[in-house]
């Protein structure tokens, strides 16, 4: 059944439309306006995360997820797949292959041409706070990395970084966030407008405050001026509350930035996920905002949605997509992923949608065995980690569990691909190999319809590392070719969080090329004696 085909789109799911309540709030401040070359010298010391204002990093308390993490590493029935494509359907090309079945080989699946990396050179060191927390902008001319507390502008062709500066130098103007710790960082090139964003987010103790911080440059230059905002994320709209946002995600599209965050009470645990639309007329221009507050998303099942990714989008399709996938609560693995599209986005009431997605089951990832260090990092959870809208198709790819035929569970990737307007599963995978963790993806598509993917990987005989993979879009349909090394990892990696986890990620930054838009950048982590550093490198 191919795609296209009406029995394929008979597939599509049913969709809930809701006019919701738009929390409007307005920041009265215009942006501060800076130059980065004059900013006080960088001062690099390493800084320390402070520790969580909330009781755990996920919607569910810490021992449970202890316990479900503790289930995945050996409990099979988890990863038991009921659609799978077998070696000789893959063979028989993508005719064959049912929209909704998964392909699960391990790598390399077959015999065909793995991406070749084109230019690749250092990132940003180590700062001493974990985990790294990758971000990467690629624009006409430079390129924009991010990690927790540092920021580098790089020439295209690579070298010693333009500009390098703290995060906390960079948005040293704000004053409301003095003493703030600021964090997760997430950037991107907007080409509907040739500009800069960068968004972090800001907490404060006594009394508790939180913010969305924001930076916009003026031009399509990153070393020329810049304004920024903070843009108090305890308010839900004009509505105050006592909730702080975590683990950022940024988005755009012709009309708006998309910021999203993991709302958790101040010394209690996760409440809701909230979108926040920013229009892009007046925060280019650094006049006083307003802006509009979705909370309180639910899945299907009645879950409260966590972590939902908002597209980079590419084109105009007068819709906004979000992606986000169901939590696990128990030891049953979750089939669906919620789609989200927002229309009107800067109408006094934005209308959402939801369709829910049949997938293949997922379930937590076990923490990944390294090479030379007997604690196993820290391989996450299934949060999708980003999202792109780009030729009427959303991508996306988050980690999941799976079992190679072994004595027990490794961690690896789930990438999917709808297209946006039906919700139709067009293609999906399991990609990873025998052995071996895979964990923290990040996807783009180029013009040609072409995936590119990049990712940690590490075993008992491999230190962590950073490889990527891709697919051509004539490839057979579920089908990622062999991957390649863009860095290989120098040591076992330790650097133990508060509770005891060998942090490692929490994601890696990918960008595609203005300049040459079949060319896709990474930006990723790679273990070095005693620390992490991070590699760019692109493909086409």
């Amino acid at each position: 059944m191919p795609p296209g085909s009406p029995n394929f789109r008979a597939r599509a799911q049913t969709i809930t439309r809701k006019r919701i309540r738009a929390w409007r709030g307005f920041f009265e401040s215009t942006g501060k306006a800076f130059e980065p070359s004059a900013l006080p010298p960088p001062d690099f010391t390493p800084e320390v995360k402070k520790p969580s204002p909330s009781t755990t990093r996920y919607p569910i308390d810490r021992a449970a997820f202890a316990k479900l993490k503790e289930a995945s590493y050996t409990a099979r029935k988890l990863i038991k797949r009921e659609s799978v494509i077998s070696e000789d359907k893959l063979n028989s090309g993508p005719a064959t292959a049912e929209p909704g079945d998964v392909t699960v080989a391990t790598e390399p699946a077959v015999d065909v041409a793995t991406f070749a990396p084109s230019l690749n050179f250092p990132g940003i060191s180590a700062t001493g706070m974990l985990p790294p927390d990758c971000t990467l902008a690629v624009g006409p001319d430079h390129l924009l990395g991010a990690v927790n507390s540092s920021i580098a502008v790089f020439d295209r062709s690579g070298g010693a970084p333009l500009l390098a500066q703290t995060l906390k130098a960079w948005f040293s103007d704000l004053d409301v966030i003095e003493g703030a710790t600021i964090f997760d960082p997430k950037a991107l090139f907007d080409q509907h407008a040739g500009r800069w964003v960068l968004l972090a987010v800001a907490v404060a103790k006594e009394p508790d405050r939180a913010w969305f911080v924001l930076s916009i440059s003026k031009t399509a230059d990153p070393l020329g001026e810049w304004h920024s905002y903070a843009l108090d994320s305890t308010v839900d709209g004009s509505e105050k509350t006592n909730n702080w946002a975590d683990f950022p995600a940024l988005g755009v599209d012709a009309q708006a930035l998309y910021l999203t965050g993991n709302m958790f009470r101040f010394g209690a645990g996760f409440e809701y996920a909230k979108i926040r639309i920013v229009p892009k007329e007046a925060a280019y221009a650094g006049d006083a905002l307003g802006f509009t507050d979705l909370v309180q998303l639910k899945n299907s099942n009645g879950s409260m949605a966590f972590t939902v990714q908002p597209c980079h989008t590419f084109g105009a399709p007068q819709v906004q997509y979000l992606v986000n996938t169901i939590y696990p609560d128990t030891e049953t693995p979750e089939t669906k992923l919620s789609l989200w599209s927002i229309t009107d986005p800067l109408g006094d009431s934005p209308v959402l949608s939801l369709r829910t997605i049949e997938v293949s089951p997922y379930f937590l990832p076990p923490d990944s065995i390294q090479q030379g260090e007997p604690n196993p990092l820290d391989s996450g959870d299934v949060r999708v980690l980003n999202a792109v809208f780009r030729g009427g198709s959303v991508w996306c790819a988050f980690c999941t569990v799976h079992n190679w035929d072994e004595e027990t569970n490794v961690a690896a990737i789930h990438w999917v691909q709808i297209e946006a307007a039906s919700g139709v599963l067009i293609q999906q995978g399991i990609y990873g190999a025998e052995s071996a963790n895979y964990s923290f993806p990040a996807v783009m598509p180029n013009n040609n319809g072409d995936l590119l993917m990049v990712f940690s990987r590490c075993s008992a005989t491999e230190f962590a590392s950073i490889g990527f993979t891709g697919r051509k879009a004539a490839d057979p349909i579920g089908e990622l070719r062999n991957s390649s090394i863009l860095k290989a990892g120098a040591a076992g990696y330790l650097s133990l969080d508060g509770n005891g986890r060998n942090r490692w990620g929490d994601y890696a930054g990918i960008a595609s090329d203005p300049a040459n838009p079949a060319t896709v950048w990474f930006f990723s982590l790679f273990a070095v004696p005693g620390a992490w550093s991070t590699w760019i490198g692109s493909a086409s």
